[in-house]
């Protein structure tokens, strides 16, 4: 289950020195945002963009910045859409 920084940070569970920080590329459009993920016990923790980045000086947006708990979606639902089904299409009913 995600939990945030703070929440991690009030169970006395955030560990800098534990985390790993890897470079990719943002995938919600087509600007090439660069994204330092920051993963700590195999889990995405934090989504940081590096300051001397030329594309966006060290900001992002929010699909950026906070988009990254899509990605650790996990469990049989995870493989649906968000409506429910597996092509992300409305159910008819």
């Amino acid at each position: 289950m995600f939990r945030s920084e703070h929440e991690m940070r009030e169970a006395g569970t955030w560990d800098e020195s534990a985390q790993t920080i890897t470079d990719t590329i943002c995938p919600y459009c087509g600007v090439g945002c660069t994204l330092s993920l920051h993963v700590q016990d195999n889990e995405i923790v934090k989504v940081t963009s590096p300051l001397d980045s030329s594309v966006t000086d060290g900001h992002l947006c929010v699909k950026g910045r906070f988009g990254f708990s899509f990605v650790q979606e996990r469990g049989p639902r995870a493989a649906e859409g968000p409506s429910g089904d597996a092509a992300g299409m409305p159910r008819g009913g």
